[in-house]
């Protein structure tokens, strides 16, 4: 006797090198609410009930409540009726008595309620250990979506900044431009452009001489130059080129990837520019040779700089930053996509909206669902602007570029290639605005060549010039 007090009585230290903080005793029985004392196969729990747990397992005898299966339910009733076999037993089992933690005989463990209860716990810790893994997978999945467009972002610098810059006639066609390999490897080739970024002091304000205003769109194209990029030119084969990394897009037939970046391509180089410029603390339209390019004396500055406010007022991340502008390339309700294409696409915008929902509630908490449509009602503001830049490339810009010794063919095809209209439903009035220029295209095509001399209907440059100054001329009026 003296000897088993002298163990109860001996520090902690003793008897384990680590001092464990003393286990509070519980004052009620999770199961019948009388006074519980201790903790019964890991629930707080009387003896009464943890025999009566016990004895239930080792049965073979299936209870069936007598009355509504509601006797231990306190938001039914006042007072538990604890009588009731069947009832105590499923209180047992949902606050979560574990039979494993039963010392059992061999005859005992054979009994139909133990065995089937096991099962039923073996079975709910695999649910749970499923759910973990399936947390752990979507985490990880998500951080690969998101270094990957991270590491893609990277490349896109590397290239635009690199010494790479082609002539206007290796641009090629639009077709061209979408069929060949991917050309962000020739950043690592060429290297970075020396001397980039220019200093401040050595950046010259040119005078804005031509009539359209814009200092890209001189009247007669200089000579090409083989260290001054054309940043309209090289952003948008940037961006024709980043849509073709992604593995979807090679799934495509050519008409549908042709439709879709003619819709994406401005939309993906505008949030690329005003971020990029944002990321730099510039609130202009900074390029990375150091230029601003458009200017705020400029024609077209107003439609170049409209996504500035709405970034600077999200205070846009990173992270929001690629997966926003995935989304915006993953566009399934361009008219004129196949159903095939829609099909492809649209688990694709949905991966991303997915990612960077997650990583708003991540990083926003209950704010993330408002921080989520903050950022994707940053999407149809670049609509707004690439709908403006169309306009100026059709009313502004194509009449005098029409007059150039050089093909620039797939600027043509971005701006004013329209996807088809979708079938008109019923009692369907309207008709888009895509549909629209494109219907005045064709019948403005179709009222030049009628007044054109035989031997002109061959000359595409002349074409291009009476369409300009014919479609300028009829802006807001009706073409019958």
């Amino acid at each position: 006797m003296s000897r088993m007090r002298a163990l109860t009585t001996s520090p902690p230290s003793q008897l384990n090198n680590e001092t464990l903080p003393p286990r509070k005793r519980p004052d009620e029985c999770e199961i019948c609410l009388r006074s519980a004392n201790g903790h019964h196969c890991g629930v707080a729990s009387c003896k009464g009930c943890k025999t009566f747990f016990r004895r239930m397992c080792v049965s073979n005898t299936e209870f069936k409540c007598k009355f509504n299966e509601d006797c231990f339910d306190l938001s039914k009733r006042t007072v538990i009726h604890l009588r009731c076999q069947a009832c105590r037993y499923k209180k047992c089992i949902d606050v979560g008595m574990n039979p494993l933690a039963l010392e059992l005989k061999g005859e005992e463990e054979n009994a139909l309620n133990f065995k089937q209860l096991v099962k039923r716990t073996r079975d709910e810790e695999q649910q749970e250990n499923l759910k973990i893994c399936v947390l752990e997978t979507r985490e990880t999945n998500s951080m690969q979506v998101i270094n990957m467009l991270s590491y893609l972002e990277l490349k896109i610098e590397q290239f635009r900044i690199s010494a790479y810059n082609p002539s206007f006639f290796e641009y090629g066609t639009f077709e061209e431009m979408i069929l060949r390999q991917s050309r962000f490897g020739i950043a690592d080739r060429f290297g970075p452009m020396p001397g980039w970024p220019l200093p401040r002091d050595k950046i010259v304000k040119e005078d804005i001489t031509g009539k359209s205003g814009i200092r890209d769109v001189p009247d007669k194209p200089d000579h090409f130059s083989p260290n001054k990029k054309i940043w309209m030119l090289i952003n948008t084969l940037t961006n024709i080129e980043y849509a073709k990394t992604f593995m979807f897009f090679h799934k495509l037939d050519l008409k549908d990837k042709t439709i879709l970046i003619s819709h994406v391509t401005l939309i993906c180089m505008n949030l690329n520019n005003t971020y990029f410029a944002i990321s730099k603390k510039v609130d202009e339209c900074l390029q990375p040779d150091g230029t601003i390019t458009p200017q705020k004396d400029e024609y077209n500055y107003p439609a170049f700089s409209m996504a500035f406010a709405p970034l600077i007022r999200c205070n846009v991340q990173p992270i929001e930053y690629v997966l926003l502008k995935a989304i915006c390339l993953c566009n399934p309700t361009i008219h004129g996509l196949s159903e095939h294409a829609q099909s492809i696409i649209i688990p694709e915008r949905q991966k991303y909206a997915d990612v960077l929902f997650d990583y708003c509630v991540k990083h926003h908490g209950n704010g993330a669902p408002s921080r989520f449509a903050e950022l994707l009602g940053i999407i149809p503001i670049l609509e707004q602007q690439q709908q403006k830049q169309k306009h100026i490339h059709i009313y502004h810009i194509a009449p005098i570029i029409a007059k150039y010794d050089m093909v620039l063919g797939f600027l043509d095809d971005i701006i004013l290639k329209s996807p088809s209209s979708p079938q008109k439903k019923e009692n369907e009035d309207y008709i888009s605005y895509d549909l629209y220029e494109q219907e005045q295209y064709l019948t403005v095509i179709s009222k030049i060549n009628e007044c054109l001399q035989p031997d002109e209907t061959e000359t595409p440059l002349k074409v291009r010039l009476h369409f300009f100054q014919f479609f300028k001329a009829n802006v807001g009026e009706t073409i019958k």
